[in-house]
């Protein structure tokens, strides 16, 4: 198994002036609870209003890229989404 960041910015839906609670996000958050338990690793929104990271843990950026794309906040346009590998070093220093 491997491990992604996926980086959520703004995309072309987000409604401008409203903090990240107000948006359109609750089919994104049922979307990531249905996978928390297997693939999810942490995640959660920035304090800054422009947007959220996730890491999960799969097998391939395919499948991590895949996971990004059928968020239902990416597909209508709120969030776009960018896949990074990423490396866990220690889950605690």
């Amino acid at each position: 198994m491997n491990y992604f960041a996926i980086l959520f910015t703004q995309g072309e839906n987000w409604e401008k002036g409203k903090h990240i609670w107000e948006q359109d996000l609750e089919e994104h958050k049922v979307y990531w609870t249905q996978h928390r338990k297997e693939k999810v690793i942490a995640g959660g929104p920035f304090m800054d209003d422009t947007g959220g990271l996730i890491i999960v843990e799969v097998e391939s950026l395919e499948e991590a890229k895949e996971l990004a794309s059928y968020d239902p906040a990416v597909s209508n346009k709120i969030f776009h989404a960018n896949v990074h590998p990423w490396r866990l070093v220690s889950k605690k220093f």
